[in-house]
């Protein structure tokens, strides 16, 4: 037997042959057909494709957030003792990079089709982390401001 490709050809040959005997198509005919046949199996594989997505998401996810964790000990070792303009702009560029890629897992692990809501939520704390790192180390925040609200904190 040929190919998946030869045999589609053929099958093509022979329904155009039969309508040309039989008049024009019509809509129902075509559509009683296409809904009886198997499926491609290119489409057919549908199923493993979603499933394989749904695991590289997991995956993305798993390392967003693993580098997500790891800035926290590079803001302890540069951040907080008198850092650099460098250091400040530095980490600004990777944190708002890093929320817009967690908007963007955001988009689709809402999305109805993605059923891990664990991964959502992981993936929604984690981006209120990211902002709540932007608004600390990025304020700008008046001397007073920030006194009154240590106080308001460790009162």
């Amino acid at each position: 037997m040929g190919s998946r490709s030869d045999q589609l050809l053929a099958l093509i040959r022979s329904r155009k042959a039969g309508l040309a005997l039989e008049g024009p198509p019509r809509y129902i005919d075509r559509v009683k057909t296409t809904a009886v046949e198997p499926l491609l199996p290119e489409v057919g594989q549908l199923g493993n494709f979603e499933a394989r997505m749904r695991r590289n998401l997991r995956a993305a996810v798993e390392d967003w957030d693993e580098v997500c964790s790891a800035l926290g000990a590079w803001e302890a070792s540069n951040l907080t003792d008198d850092p650099s303009s460098a250091a400040r702009a530095q980490h600004r560029a990777w944190v708002t990079k890093l929320l817009s890629w967690g908007q963007m897992m955001q988009r689709v692990t809402e999305h109805s089709g993605f059923s891990d809501r664990a991964a959502a939520a992981r993936v929604n704390a984690r981006l209120r982390h990211l902002q709540d790192k932007l608004a600390l180390w990025h304020s700008d925040m008046t001397p007073e401001e920030e006194e009154r609200i240590m106080r308001s904190a460790f009162a």
